[in-house]
């Protein structure tokens, strides 16, 4: 006889710590001794759509609701799997039946804000500001990017940005600045030019990867899909395997400091065997190319061309304000930490301009760059560009990417499965004179800001 009780714990804790195969193990008997267990049923679906079997997910949390109809998390957790595979109206439905069976379900409310578009004089909003004179800290945050969202929607952007900073604030993350600067530093002096040309051809020679990097939010989701939509490239998402093959690096070397310490210290086999690992785990047998869109990738540029001297890697660059403004809006569940301040987010954004400047000074003509409002302004060439730079034939699915069925995780699962549309484009203005602290310090303080921003002068704002 299974004791279910103490089994759930152990599994969901295994489950946090990212163990899936041994949490959905420990389901599977809880559920073999008890077929209608709903919490084995709800956290089994969680398990399977983690692992990218969001059909199996489905099924699972659909089952939960059905033995359990009425508990909000088996509901919201069952939107948020159905808005990742694209079925919007069901999301809706689901977020909407969270929130009728728990009134002050902060997480839901933030969710059906994310997939709504409002006009002005929805009621939801009243139902927020109720919640939120009782909220706690945690709720309340959930709460305000809810409300922000709703009141960008309607065209209220001075009360919507005043939601997101509380959100931001009640969000309670920090960022060391000077830790991350350091970090930049140690980077830039240990991948010299002298480095680089000793270990250049010491890798593997496959030239499976393909790396899209940039700031998040910046439209890296949107250039994943294009290449997805090709027959030779498995999207893979944001995937974690670079961190985690930067660790195994680590290991490898005598003294064993944290990245990019370690690097001069990594041997030619070091290298190959690294780059075998990582081309383990992210393998597709049925594709040429895996994409990789981790977007924070940025920072092992100099690693993943000595693992890979053949890898693709494509830099997604979007005006500095829209890029800063859609962080600042983006309550991100894990990550990210410098995204909830303002000024944390425009030193970020400056460590960050100026690492890209030191690889593409590093690896001259091996990233390829693509503007963001380019490739909504001329899809058809920009696309191209890619695919030439990738050594892929053109294929007509690449322009109807939106077509393309596959899970989306990023905050971006909207955005992707439509056709390209102009109105991200110079969000930044409706919020001008809120940003004009960041847009200072980030070296974009002519007034009023009306330049446009194009890769050519990225260097006046280093």
């Amino acid at each position: 006889m299974v004791d279910e009780p103490r089994q759930l714990r152990v599994a969901i804790g295994l489950q946090i710590a990212g163990k899936l195969k041994e949490a959905e193990k420990i389901y599977r008997e809880i559920l073999a001794d008890n077929p209608g267990s709903a919490d084995a049923l709800h956290l089994l679906g969680l398990v399977r759509a983690e692992s990218d079997d969001e059909e199996a997910g489905v099924k699972c949390i659909e089952s939960a609701i059905q033995r359990n109809p009425n508990v909000a998390a088996f509901h919201h957790n069952l939107a948020g799997v159905y808005r990742r595979v694209g079925r919007f109206k069901e999301a809706e439905i689901e977020f909407r039946r969270a929130i009728e069976l728990k009134r002050d379900y902060s997480e839901a409310y933030q969710g059906l804000a994310e997939m709504v578009d409002f006009k002005a004089g929805d009621p939801l909003i009243g139902e927020i500001e109720k919640l939120l004179i009782q909220a706690s800290p945690a709720g309340s945050s959930f709460l305000h990017f809810a409300a922000g969202k709703i009141l960008d929607d309607s065209g209220d952007y001075s009360a919507a940005f005043e939601h997101y900073r509380k959100g931001n604030a009640a969000a309670d993350r920090t960022f060391s600045t000077k830790q991350f600067r350091q970090q930049i530093k140690d980077t830039l002096y240990c991948f010299s030019p002298e480095f680089v040309a000793q270990k250049q051809h010491q890798g593997s020679t496959s030239n499976q990867p393909i790396f899209v990097v940039g700031m998040p939010r910046s439209g890296t989701s949107l250039i994943e899909q294009v290449l997805a939509s090709h027959s030779s490239v498995y999207g893979a998402g944001e995937l974690n395997d670079m961190k985690f093959i930067v660790h195994e690096a680590m290991l490898k070397t005598q003294s064993r400091k944290p990245f990019p310490n370690f690097v001069p210290q990594i041997k030619a086999q070091q290298l190959k065997a690294v780059g075998q690992r990582y081309l383990e785990k992210t393998q597709q047998p049925n594709f040429q190319h895996v994409v990789d869109k981790h977007p924070l990738n940025f920072m092992y540029i100099g690693l993943i061309f000595l693992m890979f001297p053949n890898a693709k890697v494509i830099h997604s660059i979007r005006h500095p304000l829209d890029t800063c403004l859609s962080c600042y809006f983006q309550n991100f569940t894990k990550g990210q930490d410098y995204s909830f301040s303002l000024d944390t987010l425009a030193e970020f954004y400056l460590d960050y301009r100026r690492l890209m400047s030191h690889w593409h000074s590093l690896f001259p003509g091996k990233i390829f760059d693509v503007e963001y409002e380019a490739l909504l302004t001329d899809q058809s060439g920009i696309t191209q560009g890619m695919l030439d730079y990738c050594g892929l034939p053109f294929e007509e699915a690449c322009l109807s990417f939106h077509e393309t069925k596959r899970s989306v995780k990023t905050a971006s699962f909207k955005q992707v499965r439509q056709p390209i549309y102009q109105t991200s484009r110079e969000r930044w203005r409706n919020y001008e004179s809120e940003l004009k602290g960041l847009a200072q310090k980030i070296g974009l303080s002519s007034e009023p800001l009306i330049s446009p921003i194009t890769i050519s002068s990225f260097g006046k704002i280093l």
